[in-house]
């Protein structure tokens, strides 16, 4: 009789309050990474009172993409459904370390977890939705220079030689006398009136390009349903592009920005558009979008180019990274370039 009274008892304990003064943590160990790396996943469990806890599932959706090297001390079915299970003595804190590989670029919300709690016959148990606020970047693998499109590395090139050897033809510092060569085009018409002379614009020279950099997610013109995965793949490759020209702008010194006619995982809703900047901050930018970047039309890549003109986009290396070209993308880049911008096609392999 005793027994079946302590059994009542704790039952009826554990189905209420199992999981009062328990609480569970979980992180990587760094917020960022790249694909192919690898970093732990720590969990936290803790109980803070002086019952016991006979055992602990914690439940959770964790991506394939995220790969348990180890499987200990935990199940994972179809590579995706992640469980624990603990066992909590009085005021006891538990934190185990699951080293995991990433095998994709992409933004990871590992966060939401269930917990259930139960006695020590199996005969109750309590449950808990728990979100952790656990998210995980990871950038995508910038590529070598070998492995990028002839004309990625041809327009690196030329960007190069213009800013250090052309003078721009935005950047005007000042007028003189026509010489014997200057070009028709460079004729200041206005100040050749006011002197009797004719006289020429003098140009800077280019020392701070500004880029965007335009990721176009549609495999093909006039293809609006959705892609078959190996398509998805091959576009993979234009965001490698992109990440590597981001990181060849940030260490050359040039402003780099980024838009795209994707959509971003952490709000569907969001258009896609950094403005172009500087320095080691911006590329952090750059790369967390990328990594959050679903490849998926929004909307059509003119539709960017649109935006870009509406707000009067000048002085503006823009470089559309696309599978294919169209007349209704070239006669945007025609009134880019009327408005003082080049603009650059780097066909995919």
């Amino acid at each position: 009789m005793v027994v079946a009274l302590v059994a009542v008892i704790q039952v009826a304990y554990y189905h209420k309050r199992g999981l009062r003064g328990v609480t569970y943590k979980r992180s990587f160990s760094r917020a960022r990474a790249v694909a192919g790396e690898k970093l732990e996943f720590i969990e936290e469990l803790s109980n803070d009172k002086l019952i016991p806890v006979p055992w602990v599932r914690v439940e959770s959706r964790i991506s394939s993409r995220l790969r348990f090297t180890r499987q200990k001390d935990h199940e994972i079915n179809l590579d995706q459904f992640h469980r624990s299970v603990f066992f909590l003595g009085p005021y006891t804190r538990i934190t185990r370390r699951h080293e995991i590989e990433c095998l994709r670029r992409g933004w990871y919300d590992c966060g939401k977890v269930n917990l259930v709690a139960g006695d020590l016959l199996g005969l109750a148990s309590c449950r808990s939705d728990v979100d952790t606020g656990c998210s995980l970047y990871v950038y995508p693998r910038i590529p070598d220079a070998v492995e990028l499109p002839d004309s990625a590395l041809k327009w690196q090139g030329d960007v190069t030689v213009r800013r250090w050897i052309l003078p721009d033809p935005i950047l005007v510092n000042g007028i003189r006398e026509y010489r014997p060569g200057d070009p028709l085009k460079d004729v200041h018409w206005g100040a050749t009136a006011r002197t009797g002379q004719v006289q020429v614009k003098t140009r800077d020279y280019t020392v701070s390009p500004r880029v965007l950099l335009i990721f176009n997610t549609q495999i093909s013109d006039g293809l609006l349903g959705g892609m078959q995965p190996e398509e998805v793949e091959f576009l993979e490759r234009g965001i490698g592009v992109c990440a590597a020209l981001a990181s060849w702008c940030v260490s050359s010194g040039i402003e780099v920005g980024f838009a795209s006619n994707g959509e971003d995982a952490r709000d569907p809703a969001k258009e896609i558009y950094i403005p172009a900047r500087n320095g080691a901050a911006q590329l952090d930018a750059v790369l967390e979008q990328l990594a959050t970047l679903v490849i998926k039309m929004k909307t059509g890549v003119h539709a960017v180019l649109d935006h870009r003109i509406a707000d009067g986009t000048t002085g503006m290396d823009v470089v559309v990274v696309s599978n294919y070209w169209s007349e209704t993308i070239e006669k945007r880049a025609a009134q880019l370039r009327l408005a003082g911008n080049s603009v650059t096609h780097i066909q995919l392999r």
